[in-house]
This record gives structure tokens, sequence and C-alpha cells, in this order.
């Protein structure tokens, strides 16, 4: 008897490590927790009171399995109340979920190579800047009382800001957004362009959600300007053209203009680190600060 229980524990351990293993090696289509996690408690932090409690009430409707599903996506005790800052990783831990898989195209935008400027007529569903959009919408119906499809709005909404900043979102399709381009370094453990700017330009250095938060706070300064739908496509735009920068190590043009992928496995150059964390710094400010505008019009 003891020996056909440690047969189906061997089982049972054996099952969850490849299963695990079949989950890393999915291409990544997701900034890391810890960026999701940062957008969006600097955007809570930033919000008025009141729009605060609005959020609050919203998440006071989640599911139970639902917050079982946050908490332990994020390892957080069972039981633990569900904070925005992790609600915003909701949108990554369903996607292997078969009634929310339908959503899994709506974390990027990917487009041909021969590409050179995002527009409103780029994608017209089922992408990126759409999932803002409809989302935004969807929170704005004020419904009251708060309502789970309110709620799920909101998660969602602020998981796509997170993934509007990160530059491999808006990319191109051959190479999944970076997920094919390799990268050589031995001592990293993000194996490919796209999961470096994922996790590892995050967790270097600064290896704490309470150390990026105190830096951001320091550089945050309240911009007045209404959020407006057409801002959706300029974001992702900006996220295009700096996939594009040679410095990115993403792009070669060719003589058309083109922007060719790498031939190669990637050596990141001395510096690299550096300089894209600086950039991936002011990409998670203003994720966080046009969060707050969206939500400031919405709840």
């Amino acid at each position: 008897m003891l020996s056909k229980k440690l047969t189906v524990n061997r089982f049972l351990r054996c099952f969850f490590w490849l299963s695990s293993l079949s989950i890393v090696s999915q291409p990544s289509f997701a900034l890391g927790k810890l960026g999701h996690q940062i957008v969006c408690q600097l955007a809570f932090d930033h919000l008025p009171v009141n729009k605060q409690e609005k959020i609050k009430q919203l998440l006071a409707t989640t599911p139970k399995k639902h917050q079982v599903l946050i908490n332990r996506y994020n390892y957080i005790k069972k039981g633990s109340a569900i904070t925005f800052a992790n609600a915003c990783t909701w949108a990554d831990a369903i996607k292997h979920t078969k009634k929310f898989s339908r959503y899994n195209s709506w974390h990027y935008l990917n487009v041909p190579r021969n590409q050179t400027f995002i527009t409103s007529k780029t994608c017209q569903e089922n992408c990126l800047p759409q999932a803002i959009l409809l989302h935004q919408k969807a929170l704005a119906q004020k419904d009251q009382p708060a309502t789970w499809s309110q709620t799920k709005a909101l998660m969602f909404l602020g998981h796509w800001l997170g993934d509007i900043h990160q530059p491999l979102h808006i990319s191109f399709t051959s190479d999944l957004g970076g997920n094919k381009i390799k990268l050589s370094h031995v001592d990293i453990q993000c194996t490919n362009l796209h999961w470096y700017w994922d996790d590892c330009l995050l967790y270097r250095g600064k290896n704490s959600k309470a150390q990026w938060l105190e830096l951001l706070t320091l550089q945050w300064q309240q911009n007045g300007r209404l959020w407006q739908p057409i801002q959706v496509w300029q974001w992702a735009d900006e996220s295009f053209q700096l996939i594009k920068k040679p410095s990115f190590n993403y792009c070669h043009m060719d003589n058309q203009g083109h922007c060719q992928a790498p031939k190669k496995e990637v050596v990141l150059p001395q510096g690299y680190f550096k300089k894209h964390q600086g950039i991936m710094e002011q990409r998670l400010l203003l994720a966080a600060k046009r969060l707050t505008q969206i939500l400031s019009v919405s709840l």
C-alpha cells in the first residue's frame, strides 16, 4: 500500500513538473507579473480616494474561483484580499482556460515586416489597442451596484495598459514579437528578446515592487490631459517605433526601409541593460499615468 502511494506521488510530481515545462516553453506574450503590478499599483496610488473605493467595490465582486486563481498566480496566501496590483495579472492567469482563450491574441499587435507606422486602420478587432477601447467602454457603463462584468473590464484594462507599453507587444508577426529572437547570453534566464523585455529588464538591479514604486513615484508628474480613444494608436506606435531603433537589437533595415530580423542569435552589447532599463522605466511610468487618466474618467 505504501509503495503504491509513493508511486502515485512520484507520478503527480512528474506530471506537474512536465506541465510547468509546457507552460514555460510557450511563446511569451505578456509583460511579467512585476511589470503589471507596478503599473496598476502606481496608477491606484495616484487616483483620488473615491476612485480607489470604486475599484475596491468592483474587486469585491470577483467570484471565489477567480480570487483563488489570482492569489495562486501571484503566490499569495489563499484567502488574501485581492489588490488592484495583483488583479492586473488576471488576464495572464486565465490564458490557459478554454473559456477565456479567445482573449489570447488581445495581449499584442503583430504586423507584417513592411509596416512603418501603427494607425487606427492597422487592426480592426482582437488586438491590443482595440482591447483597450472595448474594455474602457465596458467599464464606463457604471452599473449600480458594481457587477462582475465591470470588474473583468477593469482587470483587463489595467493589464492592457501594461502590455501596450512593453515595446515588443507591438512588433512583427514573423518572429512572434521577438519570441523567436534568441539571445546567446549564458548568464541570464531569459533566452529570447521578448522574454528579456518582459522580465529580465525588471528584475535585475531593482528586484522588488517596492523599489520600483519608490523610483517611479519620485518621477511622477501629474498630466491633466484627458484621455481620448485615438491615443491608444499613438501609444502603440510609440512602442513600435522603439523596437525599430538599431540600438534595440531587434531590427535591421534593408534597402527598402523594411525591418529584417537578425539572422542569428543576438548578443546584447555592453550597456544595453542600463540604457534599456531606463527606457522601460519610462514606459511603465507612462502606462501608469495613462491608466490613471482612463480610470479617472471611466469609474
